[in-house]
Order: C-alpha cells, then structure tokens, then sequence
C-alpha cells in the first residue's frame, strides 16, 4: 500500500449508498407520556421505502379487488330496511323537505331507523335511482370502500403510531385478514360505515396532535371528513365530535413544552382555536347534513337519537353460549367473550403483548398517542356495558372500536421487531404468518361466508355451531336461490310456492319468476301452511333443536349450505301436506278427523315437532289422554324447549288430575316467556283444580287488563 505525498492527502473514498433507510425520526417515537424526550435506542433499520410501496400497492389492489369482490355477497337479512331509508332520504331531500317519511321511518314494529344518518343509504339511492343499476350492486359497491378505507386509516394510524411504514403494513393485513371486517365490508352498511368514518377520525387526530402547534388545513379537512361521516351514519359518532377539542387540550397540557410555545404566540393560540373549531364545527355540520331527522333540530335530534340507540327499544334474541338470551338481558362480558372467540388469533395475541409491553415502551413509541388510541378502542365499550346497552349478533354493534385495537396489536408486533435480532425478526415474523395464514384460509375456502368466522380456540364454525350466532344475517339466501333455478325442475314456469324465515332477502333473487309465490313462514309453524318448497336458517331456530343430527336437516332436505362443515341454511321439499291437512281440519273443529291425516304425516316425518304438537291437541280434545301425553314427550325429546308442547303437556296433565305435574310445567313455561297469557290461564285451571282458589284468583287478577 502506497503511501500519500506530503501535502498531497488521499482523497477519502466514497460512502457507498445505503440499502435501508432508517427509522424517521419523529415525535411519535421519541416522547413518553409526559413527553419527555428520551434517547432512542439503536434499532435494525427498517426499509422505508420499501415498505411504503408495500403499503400503496396493497391498498391499490383492494381499491380494484373490493369492489369487484362485493358483487358476489347476498343481499342481507337487514339491508331492504336501510334500502328503504335510503330511498325516504332521498324523497326528502328532493322533495325540499315535503316529504318527511324519513324522520319516523321505523320499520317491523318499532326499529328505528330515523336514529341513523343514512350517509352511505342516501348515496347509494341517488347513484341508482339516477343510472338505473342494480340497488344492491351499488350498495355493496360503495360499502366495500368504506371497508378498503377501514384498512388504509388502520394502517395509517399505526404508522403515526408506531414511527414507520413497516408497522402500517402489519396493520393493513391484520385488518385485511380479520374475516369478520372483510365479510361485513361486503353488505352491512351501518356498522362498516361508521367504522370507517371512526377510524379515520382517530387516524387523523392523532395526525392533528402531531402538527401542533402549527395543524395543517389538509389534515383538518381530513378530521372533518372521518366525523362526517361516522356521525352521518351513527348518532355515537357525537363522540368523535368530542373527541377533537378533549384530546387537543390533553396533547397541550402533556407535550413538554407545547403549552408555553402556544400561549407565548396569540398567532398560535388563534391558529390552534381556530382549527380545532373548524374540525369540531365542521365535522358536526356534515354528520347532520344529509340526516333528516337531525336537521329538523340540529342541537336536539341527534342527542335524542343517541339515547334512543344507547337504550334500544327492542329486545332481539340472541345466540350465546349455547342459549337463545334476549339482547337486553345479556351478561356484561357478552362483546368481549364474543370478540374472544371470532376474533383472529394474531389480534389476540397481540393485543395482549400491547397491553404487557405498554408500561416499557417509551424509548421506542410515544406513550401519550398509544394511551389515546387504547382510550378510544376501549372507552366506548365500557360506556354501553355501563349503560346496558342492548347488543346482539355479536360483536358487530362495537365493530368501531376493532381498527384501532388492531393499530395497537401491530404496534406490539412491531416492538418486538425492533427489540430482536434479525434471526429473531425472522423467527417472529414466520410465526405471523402462520397467524395470519390461519384466517386467510377460512376466508377463502368459506367465501363468501367470511362474517361467519370463529377462531381455533373455538374450534372453528363447527366449535362454534349451536353456541354462537353464524349466518345470523341470512347471507346464504343468494347461494340457495341459485341452487333451486338450476335444480328444481319447471320453478320457473309452474305455480311453486316457496316458504321461509328469511323471507325479505331470498325474495329479491326471484323477482323474475312471475308464476312463484314466496311468503314468509317461521320454521316451528312450517306444518301450519300450504308450501312446496322451504328454505330455512339456523339464525332463526333453537340451538338444542338444531344441534341435533337427527333433527336437523329436517325430513326432506335436498340441499344443505355449510361452512366448515356446519350447517347455516337448508332448501327442504315437502314430503307430503297431510299435515297442513290435519291442522286445517282442527282449525275448522273437525278434531276426530284430522287425526288420520296427522298419524300419517307423522309416520312420514317421525321428527316433526310440530305434527306433534298439533296431534297431542287433537288426542286431548276426544279423550286419549295416554297418547297424548306420549306424543309431547316425543315432541319435547326432539325439541325440549318446545313452549307449545309444554303447555299441551300441563292441559293434559290438568285432564289426568295431575295438577301439581301441570303447575311445574306451567311455571316452567312463564319462566321462560312471562308474557305467556294462555299458560296464566291454565296455571290458574291448575290451582283452582287443585283447590288453591286463593292463588288461582289472584293469577287471573293479574292476567285483567290495568
């Protein structure tokens, strides 16, 4: 090696071009909760760019893919409701307010849909009405935007988060890949929308709180964009409205320093007010501006909507834990045990690794915006547990509060990734992949059943079946209509008559079988009518009816929808209409003679509780007291929770002079369902055959109009 002349140094050589870039450094990464500046420890650089293309790319093809996805969903059990809304909307807007069905809209006895913005409902109908497409196509069209952009806000919230564009793409796939987000993103408008408009309310809060104390007028808009519209789709989106000047206020009196820059400069305090209003103000005016019923009295309507839906005045059964519960009689721990169960296994475990790592984490995140993202991810839950506020079909009512919990398991996730080795970043990112393989195979091999999802710990919709909700919105009405025009023979030309407990939905996909005749039927009053053809659902039955094989599929069963094995949806054709026959005879008062027609009919489908019920009626009414009380036995082996046979059972047992059997099955009977009024009145047969007057009277007092 030469050496260099005097005077004449060897130039330096050159710095070779780096293949990562590090880390950005950032407030968001540097600061505790007290925003005390702490050292960064030195970490594995992360590839920015690479992951940032990473990032666009993916949400570039769910731009695409989305769209194009969602026109192979099925209408919901729910959605001609929000249809409808929609289209009143729509009348009230283009009628200057003289049409004003939209501000009591509130259909099947009381729902009250008027409560909600009708952001995507109002769009939709403006876009069909004046092209002509399909209703439903549209919808799910924009709907499945509302999901891409749940996936982008999660993913931009993490990378605010978490201090780079590694961490946004965790996010994205772990929202991506989260069945349930994926499946309703397709047809559940009220829920997806709100989500959408929530997540991005928290994306670009957090965005807002950086900036200070110099906010952008973009990252305003934005702020007013996501309040828009999650309160144009819900009245708890008041709660982003709230969200704004609070946490504003909570970023100045915690930021080192922040407090005494602002006031030291009236241009700043004037600047800062003067934002905060205009995304307070500004989100607010947007949420109500196409909402009719809150523009009637902007300052009191949507107050009034959101105690409405905090209290909802109807109670739904629902599916948990193995039992039928009404939705204002569910336990406290109802949504987490559900999210528990249905939720991926990557965002538990990475929720819980957040929660651990929490306290620790201010050398690498900024502890205050973390606190923030948890208080908006949790609070909201803990405020309608505290409120009883009535949940059903899950978690889907709380779906809102699921992004941002996913922006923090990927932060999780991503702390471990800068503590370890590059080994151990492979290790562990080997590990999500399995983890997130597992959802991604249900998703595909169940589509598109995606929203039926349960997690391994479950074991599964199989796991699942008979204790948990599954096709609860009657998505599989799509798949079985088009199974029966393409293998019920002349359905097209002959007069079929169809009947069903998810009636509304399957009905849309006949619109062109003129000579069809569909009718709404519930699946235990399915001997009561005249059909050919039924398609019935589990959302509608009994879980210790329907968990039986033997039970179901009924008699009859030519096609069966499942997913992973369990059945959600079953086309049945009708062995015969002897019992339709029977039942009529006794409806008529020819009791004596309906029995041969209900003895066949019960020799064709032994497992039809219903035959049963209507049997053990007639042998009570001409005296064979012995059969029937056999005959509800058998028909509450098949179906024990059986109301209808239990009482039959008491009559009989009140004709045998068995009173005191009568008065437990009776009782049995109101527990179940107090507002029983036919079992009132036997109790009180009961007690007066028994000689108690005393109780016997004051049953029928109770039973007198007040």
């Amino acid at each position: 090696m030469s050496k260099s002349k005097k005077g004449n140094p060897q130039p330096a050589k050159p710095t070779q071009k780096q293949q990562v870039t590090p880390v950005e450094p950032s407030i968001l990464s540097t600061q505790s909760f007290g925003a005390e500046a702490t050292p960064k420890p030195p970490i594995a650089a992360v590839n920015n760019a690479l992951f940032r293309k990473v990032f666009w790319g993916l949400a570039l093809v769910l731009l695409i893919g989305m769209p194009i996805l969602s026109t192979q969903y099925s209408i919901t059990a729910d959605e001609w409701g929000n249809k409808a809304y929609g289209e009143l909307c729509l009348d009230y807007f283009t009628s200057l307010g003289q049409k004003k069905d939209a501000l009591t809209y509130a259909p099947r006895g009381g729902e009250v849909m008027y409560c909600y913005g009708p952001t995507l409902d109002l769009i939709s109908a403006a876009i069909y009405r004046t092209t002509g497409a399909d209703p439903y196509t549209v919808r799910h069209l924009l709907l499945s935007l509302m999901g891409v952009l749940i996936m982008v806000g999660c993913g931009l919230t993490a990378r605010l988060l978490g201090g780079n564009w590694r961490v946004a793409v965790i996010a994205l796939v772990f929202t991506l890949f989260s069945p349930r987000i994926f499946g309703d993103s397709m047809n559940n408008p009220k829920d997806i929308t709100f989500a959408a408009g929530y997540i991005v309310t928290v994306c670009f809060l957090i965005k807002f709180l950086q900036e200070l104390p110099r906010p952008s007028w973009r990252t305003t808009l934005c702020l007013i964009a996501g309040i828009g519209i999650g309160l144009g789709s819900r009245a708890p989106g008041l709660a982003l409205v709230g969200y704004v000047p609070f946490f504003v206020v909570f970023e100045i009196l915690f930021r080192k320093g922040l407090r005494k820059t602002i006031f030291s400069d009236s241009t700043l305090v004037k600047d800062v007010a003067l934002k905060t209003a205009v995304a307070t103000l500004g989100g607010y005016t947007l949420g109500i501006l196409f909402w009719p019923f809150a523009l009637a009295n902007p300052f009191k309507n949507p107050l009034v909507a959101l105690q409405t839906l905090t209290n909802f005045p109807i109670s739904i059964k629902t599916l948990f834990e193995g039992s039928k519960i009404y939705s204002t009689a569910l336990p406290w721990y109802y949504v987490p045990k559900y999210m528990m169960v249905s939720t991926p296994l990557y965002f538990l475990v990475g929720l819980l690794l957040f929660v651990l790592i929490f306290p620790f984490v201010k050398k690498y995140f900024n502890q205050r915006y973390l606190f923030i993202v948890l208080f908006v991810g949790v609070f909201p839950l803990i405020y309608g547990i505290s409120k009883n506020s009535a949940f059903y079909n899950g978690w889907r009512h709380t779906t809102f509060i699921y992004p941002p919990l996913v922006a923090l398991t990927a932060v999780g996730f991503e702390y471990l990734l800068q503590r370890f080795s590059n080994t151990g970043q492979k290790i562990l990112a080997g590990i999500l992949a399995i983890l997130v393989a597992l959802p991604l195979w249900f998703m595909v091999k169940n589509h598109p059943y995606q929203y039926t999802y349960y997690n391994e710990l479950t074991g599964g919709v199989k796991g699942a079946f008979g204790q948990y909700e599954t096709d609860y919105f009657g998505t599989s009405t799509r798949e079985i209509a088009a199974w029966m025009k393409k293998n019920i023979p002349n359905i097209q030309t002959d007069s079929v008559v169809i009947a069903s407990d998810y009636y509304i939905p399957l009905k849309d996909y006949f619109t062109d079988y003129p000579k069809l005749k569909m009718a709404y039927r519930r699946y235990y009053q399915r001997s009561e009518h005249d059909w050919d053809y039924g398609v019935f659902l589990t959302g509608h039955l009994t879980p210790s009816h329907f968990r039986n094989p033997n039970v179901f599929p009924p008699a009859g069963t030519i096609h069966t929808i499942t997913v992973n094995g369990a059945p959600i949806g079953v086309v049945v054709k009708r062995i015969s209409k002897d019992d339709f026959k029977g039942i009529q005879l006794i409806k008529e008062g020819k009791i004596a003679e309906s029995i041969p027609y209900l003895e066949k009919a019960q020799q064709a489908d032994p497992n039809n509780e219903v035959i049963k019920l209507y049997l053990a009626n007639a042998y009570n009414n001409v005296g064979r007291l012995n059969e029937a009380l056999q005959t509800t036995q058998k028909a509450l082996e098949i179906f024990p929770e059986y109301l209808g046979a239990m009482t039959t059972m008491a009559i009989t047992y009140i004709n045998l002079n068995q009173n005191d059997n009568a008065i437990f099955m009776l009782t049995e009977v109101l527990n179940q369902d107090p507002s029983n009024r036919d079992a009132a009145q036997y109790l009180a047969l009961a007690y007066e055959r028994k000689g108690d007057l005393n109780t016997a009277n004051r049953i029928r007092a109770q039973l007198q109009p007040q």
